[in-house]
């Protein structure tokens, strides 16, 4: 009821006949009175000093940019807006809201936040927005913070310095449809993180530090419809990384350290309609045929996906390749192009291993479920578990080798790569055509090959050859030898 109609009623009964009846009516109108009155000051008069407060359209608290140090102990207790952005607040006590029991809005971004008490936002059950962001001294949240916020729908956190994602910390918000976390440090997702977000329609975790995306990292987004990866350091994809996001339509992966991807992790995607998958260092031998094959019947949107590997296709879109280009396997040593990498500047990349068997067609789909992930070197951490690395030899394949085997826990580097930068490879050994190093093991046992080729003195790939060659030699004359010396001592006699 507003004043004009409080002081028309006022005159109407006192207009009236009956003193009686017009006297209590008159005490009635001014206790009405009295209480709107009450109303308006309970808004208006706590007002903070460095605020503004005004009640359309709906009941606001203000003090964006005003120098606070701390959060207003005086806050209207009937505000549904509170805007504390732009100041130097470092710390949000417990309970710092306990009387704004309307509150729907809370703004805390860009201050100074280091620490947030876990019972902060205790009693705002009404809660629908809030904005932690750009405070970027704040790194950790206690998993208890948002408790009890079942109405909240929209949550910024992204530029605030956060490390880690503490189990439960996203518990309950079942209402929860935007997740800002980009721009932070991020080194894991944890699995399980956002099992409770049923409702989740946007994730942004680009421009953080994860390494890999694991299989149970998006479990319970059912709803998700855009995820932003982009700008980390994935190098690997569980095969079941996005099983529940059947309605995404949205994923950038772009900016990352894929060289493979296995096409089973797209294959849940089925309302997907725009992929970016660029800027990373594609490995287009056997293991990329079966994501070739699926960005073949893909219908929606995708960007380039420029080959790193091999030399030969470097730069060469993966899409547009043909079936006889994805053959054999690639050994390289270095991407043709930087990727983002948390190691250090100076650390050399291992060379890529062999992979496929000579006659693979589509196995390699299986290859990279097992591979471990490392974000410290651009192509290191994307070895497959079957396979292994490099060898001087072309026996028969270890059964360590397949697909779904592992490294044996002993393996060495090939020995191609120990020459050192300056020496300069032998000649061709004196007699007889070039052969690979190496006794048969009926004769001679493994530290003894090993013996033969040291002596030759040089680290190079030719002194490994021509000690194995003259090696092989010496165990062919020594019979002879030994004949010879019997014939020296026994001769005369």
């Amino acid at each position: 009821m507003t004043l004009a109609k409080l002081h028309g009623l006022c005159l109407c009964t006192c207009s009236r006949s009956d003193p009686i009846g017009a006297e209590s009516r008159v005490r009635g109108s001014w206790l009405l009175a009295w209480v709107l009155w009450l109303q308006a000051w309970q808004v208006a008069a706590p007002c903070p000093g460095a605020c503004v407060c005004y009640n359309e359209p709906k009941v606001t608290t203000s003090c964006p940019q005003q120098g606070l140090q701390a959060v207003p102990t005086d806050i209207p207790a009937a505000s549904q807006r509170v805007f504390l952005h732009g100041n130097r607040i470092a710390h949000v006590p417990a309970a710092s809201f306990r009387a704004c029991h309307n509150l729907t809005i809370l703004w805390l971004h860009s201050n100074t936040l280091a620490h947030i008490d876990a019972a902060a936002f205790a009693g705002l059950a009404l809660l629908e927005q809030l904005d932690l962001s750009d405070n970027s001294q704040l790194r950790t949240v206690d998993p208890a913070t948002f408790h009890g916020l079942g109405r909240l729908h929209t949550l910024h956190l992204d530029r605030c310095g956060l490390q880690e994602l503490g189990p439960g910390l996203f518990r309950g918000l079942v209402a929860l449809q935007y997740l800002y976390l980009q721009d932070n440090k991020l080194q894991a997702l944890p699995d399980d993180t956002f099992r409770d977000l049923g409702n989740l329609t946007h994730l942004f975790l680009h421009g953080n530090r994860i390494p890999s995306v694991p299989e149970r990292a998006f479990c319970g987004l059912h709803s998700l419809d855009r995820l932003l990866l982009h700008q980390n350091r994935v190098a690997r994809v569980h095969p079941h990384a996005f099983r529940d996001l059947g309605r995404l339509m949205t994923l950038y992966l772009f900016a990352n350290n894929l060289s493979v991807l296995p096409a089973e992790a797209l294959a849940p995607l089925r309302a997907l309609q725009y992929l970016r998958l660029n800027d990373n260092p594609w490995v287009c031998d056997c293991r990329a045929r079966p994501l070739w094959a699926w960005l073949q019947q893909f219908r929606g949107s995708s960007s380039e996906l420029p080959c790193s590997l091999p030399p030969h296709l470097a730069g060469r879109d993966l899409k547009r390749l043909a079936p006889t280009d994805l053959e054999g396997c690639t050994v390289g040593s270095r991407p043709s192009h930087p990727v983002w990498s948390s190691g250090p500047a100076d650390e050399e990349p291992l060379g890529l291993p062999k992979c496929c068997q000579p006659d693979a067609t589509d196995k390699a789909s299986v290859l990279e479920a097992g591979s471990p992930a490392s974000a410290g070197n651009a192509l290191k951490g994307r070895v497959p578990s079957g396979d292994s690395m490099p060898s001087n030899g072309s026996g028969p394949r270890h059964i360590n080798d397949s697909p779904f085997g592992t490294l044996p826990g002993s393996a060495k580097p090939p020995l191609t790569a120990l020459r050192p930068e300056d020496s300069e490879p032998p000649g061709p050994p004196p007699t007889g055509p070039r052969r690979r190093p190496g006794c048969s093991r009926k004769n001679r046992t493994r530290s003894q090959c090993r013996l033969g080729q040291a002596g030759s003195g040089g680290g190079g790939a030719g002194d490994v050859e021509g000690s194995g060659a003259l090696s092989s030699l010496a165990c062919s004359l020594a019979p002879l030898g030994l004949a010879l010396v019997l014939w020296t001592v026994f001769g005369p006699c």
